[in-house]
């Protein structure tokens, strides 16, 4: 059986790929593929990070809330059945989201 996998879209541009490799509820944990499409949000990501790194729940606010404005969505690979993540980090080819 294949595991699971989605593209990482924004409208209609791919940012990346996702493939499962764990589940820690409520957290499904991911490796992640760039694609030509992830420089356009990388920065944003790159913060979020930063601000998780950092303890300020203020700086972590905000960057989760630009990333949430992004109108993120997760199509699957194979089948049907498109997820919205509520929350989703990307890091060092890493990726976790919750839907």
């Amino acid at each position: 059986m294949p595991k699971e996998s989605w593209q990482l879209t924004q409208r209609n541009d791919v940012i990346g790929r996702l493939y499962l490799s764990g589940v820690d509820q409520p957290w499904f944990m991911c490796t992640f593929e760039p694609t030509q499409g992830w420089e356009t949000v990388r920065g944003l990501f790159e913060e979020q990070s930063k601000a998780m790194k950092s303890g300020d729940p203020e700086r972590i606010g905000l960057s989760m809330a630009a990333i949430h404005s992004l109108d993120l969505r997760l199509l699957p690979m194979e089948g049907e059945g498109e997820v919205i993540p509520l929350m989703i980090h990307i890091e060092e080819g890493e990726a976790k989201f919750r839907a």
